[in-house]
């Protein structure tokens, strides 16, 4: 009669004793690209060119909504502009939308190596069988 009585006690002191946590999301901040930034590598197609070209002049600077242009280079777009996150959070794309012409997307990549933050870009300028990859990293 003892063990009868001893589960179902049991039973309720596991219950009743387990607290409920608190679940804290942590907050991502908002991905900032304000400044300017330059080319340190460059593919076409998945062959390495940037030893083959000087993009040591090319710069875009962003600021809170819009892009500049320094240098032109084989780009997504060939004019400065407004740019946009799909997600300031998250953000999967980068819009580009040059002045007086449409928007036109890139896959985004936001990866931090060496302790630097880099942006990854991928795109075709105009012909679709060249797809430009660029690594950008802020410019000191």
């Amino acid at each position: 009669m003892k063990k009868i009585l001893v589960l179902p006690i049991l039973c309720s002191l596991l219950f009743f004793a387990c607290k409920p946590e608190l679940l804290i999301a942590p907050l991502e901040p908002a991905k900032d690209l304000s400044g300017s930034w330059q080319i340190i590598k460059a593919t076409r197609n998945g062959t390495d060119l940037t030893m083959r070209f000087n993009f040591s002049q090319f710069r875009i600077r962003f600021t809170d909504s819009t892009y500049t242009i320094d240098s032109l280079v084989p780009f997504i777009v060939n004019r400065s502009g407004k740019w946009a996150f799909d997600d300031p959070t998250y953000p999967f794309t980068l819009s580009f939308q040059a002045t007086d012409s449409s928007a036109k997307t890139s896959p985004l990549l936001f990866p931090v190596t060496g302790g630097q933050r880099n942006l990854i870009i991928t795109f075709s300028p105009g012909c679709s069988a060249n797809t430009y990859q660029y690594t950008l990293q802020k410019a000191n």
